[in-house]
């Protein structure tokens, strides 16, 4: 049998790795394909899987970038998750509403105004989302690529997540009649996500809880629904560490002769105030301080949230005495023993709202959750958290303020590491609910081989025919990406980056105009200077004509003066030439001296 096991991103195969190996060592063939990558490891993992087991291949799934109607049937898609948590049976649940509102269209929001809590007022807006949803196209590339790959069955892991193309691969399968199954990814998919309005032929999930979820909240029929357990958690259940407790200590940093408290973070979205890395130093400084001395001396290990990573810039828990920070997401060897030895050697877990309590209740550790007014929202505003506290019992140790907390916390560093007994309730009703000795993962993949064994079905007409109303969604579609459609179906996100557009169109106006107008300013002085460079260049050019005009007149003057000097010497020279040749010379001579004497007598 081929099994093609579709994910949003590879990391979140971690949660179906389990799955993969059973299959392969079961001889079937598993394609695994992701719509985007990552920077988890997710990678990483399956091309392990793929070297381990020959029948493991992967591979990435068709873009549907090139289809015109691809932004707005997402447009759709959060709508239609806005418009679900509409309704009064989610009153109690603030956060689900306003986590998606920034992505709703604006024209959804109009539409819907006043409408939360009113019974029935948003269903028709949902009527209408679901109704284009199911006409809207189907990729030809995601088609294709069914048809090619020809599986024998189907697994979509993200068929909650709207920006995923689950929905758009369950379209094309129901169109091709291939077997399709839903799983659930995590404990808070079926009651925080997208709905799952198009049903698939199977819909596996962890628990009866989850299964109440899939028939009340998507309107699935219960005899289409598996309850399987959690298969993402049998690898804890019979693990051992890989190092002594003393090896781990020196390998976080830690001192192997104090006990040590871990504190696991959250993903909290929209992001606290304040975020969790100023809240676990203040917790830190808190229990420090504290009356119990016992509390003032533990260690504590810090494990951050890889995807929060960046809130821990510029927060730093040094000079706290005793603690650590590490860890990273158990999708490799040592990431994984690094995650069960951490759980495994502390004295109780710490933190506000993760999935990492359920892996420390395998574990057997018990597990306290804050639940201070900053982060509420986050636990009591979110139906998935309130398991935690109801199923079996429930699992948490809560506290409402700083002192209550560390009186329990106290109270779980005396008793040591001894088994919670809440921890056996809550595994029997969540996580393990055919029996704790019974894993989920053989569950799950013998659901899978049913399903596949029935063989390919009837191709659903809805989406196998192309009909006027698909024609008409799809000229719909296409006129919502420009114009007045465009407008309509903007978002929150879409609106900031309109008004950004124009800022920047705007000052690229201003600096386009100060650019032009310092041009203008700078071609003036140029040719101002061009001007005065020219005006310099012709004066000096007239002052050099005027000079070589004066040295033309004193040259001509001196070949003057030359000639009539020439003409008087010649004359001189003709005169004596004569003189001397007519004899006159002493005659004249006689003649100058009594000139003399004459007008010298006179002068007496």
């Amino acid at each position: 049998m081929k099994v093609l096991l579709s994910t949003l991103h590879f990391a979140w195969l971690r949660n179906f790795e389990s799955v993969v190996r059973a299959l392969a060592e079961r001889g079937h063939h598993v394609r695994l394909v992701a719509d985007e990558p990552e920077t988890f490891g997710g990678q990483a993992l399956v091309e392990r899987l793929a070297a381990e087991y020959p029948t493991v291949t992967w591979g990435w799934a068709p873009s549907l970038a090139e289809e015109r109607w691809l932004p707005v049937a997402r447009k759709i898609r959060f709508a239609r998750e806005y418009v679900r948590f509409l309704d009064r049976r989610y009153a109690d649940s603030p956060k689900l509403l306003m986590r998606s509102v920034h992505l709703v269209p604006r024209i959804v929001r109009w539409l819907t105004l006043g409408a939360w809590g009113a019974v029935g007022a948003h269903r028709p807006v949902a009527a209408a989302l679901e109704w284009i949803e199911r006409h809207m196209p189907i990729g030809r590339r995601v088609e294709a690529f069914f048809e090619a790959e020809a599986p024998d069955v189907v697994l979509l892991t993200s068929l909650t997540v709207s920006r995923s193309c689950a929905m758009d691969q369950l379209k094309a399968t129901r169109a091709l009649g291939i077997p399709t199954a839903a799983c659930v990814m995590s404990w808070d998919h079926l009651s925080s996500k997208a709905p799952l309005h198009i049903p698939p032929d199977l819909t596996i999930v962890w628990n009866d809880v989850q299964k109440q979820e899939a028939v009340e909240m998507h309107g699935l029929r219960p005899d289409t629904v598996a309850v399987t357990g959690a298969q993402c958690y049998d690898q804890w259940f019979d693990r051992q560490p890989t190092r002594s407790r003393e090896e781990f200590c020196h390998r976080v940093g830690l001192d192997p002769s104090r006990p040590f408290v871990l504190y696991v973070c959250s993903t909290m979205t929209p992001a606290p105030d304040p975020t969790e890395p100023h809240f676990v130093r203040e917790w830190i400084v808190a229990m420090r301080a504290s009356a119990q001395p016992t509390l003032r001396d533990v260690s504590v290990l810090v494990r951050p949230h890889p995807e929060r990573m960046p809130e821990w810039q510029g927060v730093s828990l040094e000079g706290l005495g005793g603690v650590a920070v590490h860890g990273s997401t158990p999708l490799d060897g040592d990431a994984k023993a690094d995650f069960f030895d951490s759980l495994y050697h502390c004295e109780a877990v710490v933190g506000i709202c993760t999935s990492v309590f359920l892996e420390a209740a395998v574990v057997g550790r018990p597990v306290l959750a804050l639940m201070l007014p900053a982060y509420r929202i986050h636990q009591d505003g979110m139906a998935h958290f309130r398991y935690l506290l109801t199923v079996g019992g429930g699992l948490l140790h809560t506290a409402p303020d700083l002192p209550t907390h560390f009186d329990q916390l106290d109270a779980a560093l005396r008793r040591g590491r001894a088994r919670d007994e809440r921890n056996q309730r809550f595994l029997s009703a969540f996580v393990r609910p055919r029996g704790l000795e019974v894993p989920a993962t053989p569950v799950f993949v013998a659901e899978v081989e049913r399903l596949g064994s029935l063989g390919r079905v009837a191709p659903d007409r809805r989406f196998a025919e192309t009909s006027l109303m698909k024609r008409l969604v799809a000229r719909m579609a296409l006129a919502g990406t420009h114009g007045v459609g465009e407008w309509l179906l903007m978002d929150t996100f879409d609106v900031a980056t309109a008004a950004r557009d124009v800022e920047t169109a705007q000052a690229q106006q201003r600096r386009l105009a100060m650019r032009t107008a310092r041009r203008a300013v700078e071609e003036g002085e140029r040719e101002a200077l061009l001007r005065r460079t020219r005006e310099e260049r012709d004066r000096k050019a007239e002052q050099l004509r005027a000079r070589e005009r004066t040295q033309e007149e004193a040259r001509l003057a001196r070949q003057r003066e030359s000639a009539h000097e020439a003409v008087r010497k010649a004359r001189a020279r003709q005169w004596r030439h004569w003189r001397y040749r007519l004899g006159t010379n002493r005659p004249v001579t006689t003649l100058k001296r009594g000139l003399r004497r004459l007008s010298g007598g006179f002068g007496q």
